[in-house]
C-alpha cells in the first residue's frame, strides 16, 4: 500500500521535468555555439611574405708562402699530391611565398546617387515675369475683393431693414387687431341696447356707422402693413425725404389687386418704379371684411421714403 502511494506521487509530480528540459536546452546551446561561433569569430591574420634561404659558404685554402732559395738538396722522392678539395656550389634559394587568405568581402548596398535638381530654370522664369503686370493683377484682385465686401454689406443692410419693417408691420397689425376686437365689442353692446328702445335703435345705428368706420380703418391699416413688408428703398443713392407718390389701388373681395394708378407722381422715375414694384410684390392684399359688404375696395396711399400713409 505504501509502495503504491509512493509510486503515484512520484509519477504525478512534475518536478523532474524542469531540470531535464533545462539540461537538454543547455546542451543544445553549447553545441550550437561550438559550431557557429568560430565562423563569426574567425579573423584573418595578415602574414607577411617569408623567404627561406639555405646558404653554405666554404672558404678556399690559403696559398703557400714562397720559401727562400736553398742549396740544391738531393732530389727527394716525389711527395704525394694533396687530395683535391671539392667546392660545393651554393644551392639555389627556394623562395616560398605564402599567399594570405583574403578576408570575406561583404557586399555593401550602394546607395543610389541623388540626382541634383537645378534651380536655374525657376530663377529664369521668375526673372522673365513682368513685375508691373503682377502689381496690376494684385491691384485688380484687391479692388474686386473690396467690391464684394461692399455688396455683402449692402445685402446685410437690406436684410436688416426688411426685418425691421416686418417687425413694425407685425406690431401695427397686432394693434389694429386689438382695436378691431374692441370695436366689435362696442358694436355688439350697441346692438343690444338698440334692440330695447327706439332711442337705442338710433344710437345703435350711429355705433354701427362708427363700427363700420373702425373696421374700415382697421382694414386700411392692414393694407398699409402688408405693403410695408415690401417697401424698402435700396441705398443706391441718397433719397429726398420730400418725395411723395400718390397711388390709387382697386382691390377685389378676395384681396387681389385689380389695378393701380398714379394720381400723383413723385418726379423721380426710379422712385416711382420702386413704388409699382412694391405693389406688385405685395399682391394679394388682405381680403375685404364681410362687415363692409363690398365687392371692391378703392384706397389711395401716399408713398414716401420709409413710410406709407
Amino acid at each position: 500500500m505504501v509502495y503504491k502511494e509512493y509510486r503515484m506521487t512520484a509519477t504525478s509530480s512534475p518536478s523532474w521535468k524542469l531540470p531535464f528540459n533545462l539540461a537538454i536546452l543547455l546542451h543544445i546551446l553549447i553545441l550550437s555555439s561550438a559550431i557557429l561561433l568560430p565562423k563569426y569569430l574567425h579573423k584573418n591574420r595578415m602574414i607577411q611574405d617569408t623567404y627561406t634561404v639555405d646558404l653554405i659558404s666554404i672558404a678556399e685554402p690559403p696559398a703557400a708562402a714562397p720559401s727562400p732559395p736553398a742549396a740544391a738538396p738531393p732530389a727527394p722522392a716525389p711527395a704525394p699530391a694533396p687530395p683535391a678539395v671539392k667546392i660545393a656550389q651554393p644551392k639555389e634559394v627556394a623562395v616560398k611565398k605564402i599567399v594570405p587568405i583574403p578576408a570575406p568581402i561583404s557586399e555593401a548596398v550602394k546607395p543610389e546617387p541623388v540626382q541634383a535638381i537645378s534651380i536655374k530654370p525657376l530663377k529664369q522664369k521668375l526673372k522673365n515675369k513682368n513685375i508691373p503686370d503682377l502689381l496690376a493683377q494684385q491691384a485688380r484682385e484687391q479692388r474686386e475683393l473690396e467690391k464684394k465686401r461692399e455688396q455683402r454689406a449692402l445685402q446685410q443692410q437690406l436684410i436688416a431693414e426688411a426685418r425691421r419693417q416686418q417687425a413694425l408691420a407685425d406690431a401695427e397689425a397686432k394693434i389694429a387687431a386689438s382695436e378691431a376686437v374692441n370695436a366689435l365689442k362696442q358694436m355688439l353692446q350697441a346692438d343690444a341696447i338698440a334692440s330695447s328702445t327706439k332711442a337705442g335703435q338710433q344710437s345703435s345705428a350711429r355705433s354701427a356707422r362708427n363700427t363700420s368706420n373702425a373696421i374700415e380703418s382697421q382694414y386700411q391699416a392692414n393694407i398699409a402693413g402688408r405693403l410695408h413688408q415690401f417697401w424698402a428703398l435700396p441705398d443706391i443713392k441718397p433719397w429726398d425725404s420730400d418725395l411723395t407718390a400718390v397711388v390709387i389701388i382697386v382691390i377685389s373681395q378676395n384681396g387681389q389687386i385689380i389695378s393701380h394708378s398714379f394720381e400723383k407722381r413723385s418726379g423721380d422715375r426710379v422712385f416711382d418704379q420702386f413704388v409699382s414694384r412694391t405693389i406688385q410684390d405685395a399682391n394679394p392684399l388682405p381680403p375685404i371684411p364681410g362687415a363692409l359688404k363690398r365687392q371692391q375696395y378703392t384706397i389711395g396711399l401716399h408713398f414716401k421714403p420709409g413710410e406709407i400713409l
